[in-house]
């Protein structure tokens, strides 16, 4: 898996994600919820075991798959949905 970590803050706005990393990493990272395929909460995996639900997975439409780990995953996915539901875009959110 492709895969690259990158310490910084991410955000919700009223139409993108945006992850705005800390000093000298990559540039700002947007994503623009039209181009969101779906979205989920992860737990992160320990020795092989799903234990800690701190990961919030956005799948795009061309494929591509980020996910950034956040405290309070429950309050996120709330606030996601919340959002998600304004925008009548709730079947983007797979709340379990």
């Amino acid at each position: 898996m492709n895969f690259k970590a990158v310490p910084g803050r991410l955000y919700l706005t009223s139409t993108n994600f945006v992850h705005k990393p800390n000093e000298y990493f990559d540039e700002e990272l947007i994503l623009p919820f039209e181009k969101i395929a779906k979205i989920r909460g992860v737990k992160t995996k320990i020795f092989g075991r799903e234990l800690i639900p701190n990961i919030i997975e956005i799948r795009m439409f061309d494929g591509i798959v980020y996910q950034f780990v956040i405290n309070k995953q429950k309050k996120w996915l709330a606030a996601i949905h919340r959002l998600f539901t304004d925008l009548q875009q709730a079947e983007k959110i797979e709340m379990k």
